[in-house]
């Protein structure tokens, strides 16, 4: 759309379910009059969990508001149940500020892995349903908002960063392509995130202190990332996703600086 300056002309709605869609390149097509829906889910629920499209009385309210549900994963489907629990496996309430793990129910949700007891075992809780490995709020109105998945969270002092929260934010920047956060050992804070990403262009790329200028009026100063790699493309699953798994064993031996 941006080389042609043109929309095409019947394209009118994007559903966006793969991975976490930034905020900016949701507002994108929604300023060239395409509807986005958000949604999510996973292989073993169907594969649909939650859609994002609005209610009639949503379309009503401001644009900045409507942005802002848009960027969640939406409400769950028929048929589908989520709850988010804590780490002893009690029921966190939906009020849009408590974040747990985020666990579904329903009947086109598995019930097992095949021929495997113990993957089955450990993807269930004890009232039967099935954990996720995503991170996760509710608000009161059912919206989802996919946190980070539990692998990739960051732990930094005892406090956690989401990768995600980062990467969507630094997405908002004109210069940046694309990219992904990852979790690197640090002796004194245990982990903290480096910024990887493709610029869209080589010979022009964001600075380090561009972003971060970005990024602080929406985290706390030790939530920013610590460094800043360029790199010519990211690592994709079959799926099309980014394979974070990939870029860990790619920058395993990576220290900051400041490390020793």
């Amino acid at each position: 759309i941006e080389k042609r300056g043109a929309t095409p002309s019947e394209l009118d709605q994007v559903v966006i379910g793969g991975s976490a869609a930034p905020p900016a390149m949701i507002a994108f097509f929604e300023e060239h009059g395409i509807d986005v829906c958000h949604a999510w889910g996973m292989t073993e629920m169907s594969p649909v969990g939650t859609h994002g499209q609005l209610s009639a009385p949503m379309r009503e309210r401001p644009v900045v508001e409507q942005l802002a549900l848009k960027t969640r994963q939406g409400r769950r489907i028929f048929g589908v149940d989520l709850k988010i629990a804590d780490e002893n496996g009690n029921t966190l309430p939906n009020d849009g500020q408590a974040v747990g793990q985020l666990f579904v129910r329903g009947n086109g949700i598995i019930s097992g892995y095949f021929d495997n007891e113990e993957a089955t075992k450990d993807a269930f809780d004890s009232d039967g349903w099935f954990g996720t490995g995503d991170v996760a709020s509710i608000d009161a109105d059912g919206f989802l908002w996919i946190q980070d998945r539990a692998k990739d969270l960051i732990k930094s002092g005892g406090e956690w960063i989401s990768s995600i929260d980062l990467e969507n934010a630094a997405m908002g920047h004109p210069k940046v392509a694309n990219c992904a956060v990852i979790a690197i050992p640090h002796p004194k804070w245990d982990e903290r995130p480096l910024l990887v990403l493709v610029p869209k262009t080589s010979d022009d790329p964001p600075t380090l202190k561009e972003l971060h200028a970005l990024m602080l009026p929406h985290f706390a100063k030790w939530q920013l990332p610590d460094a800043l790699e360029l790199v010519d493309s990211l690592p994709l699953t079959a799926t099309g996703k980014v394979s974070k798994l990939t870029l860990r064993q790619r920058f395993d031996s990576y220290r900051f600086s400041d490390a020793g």
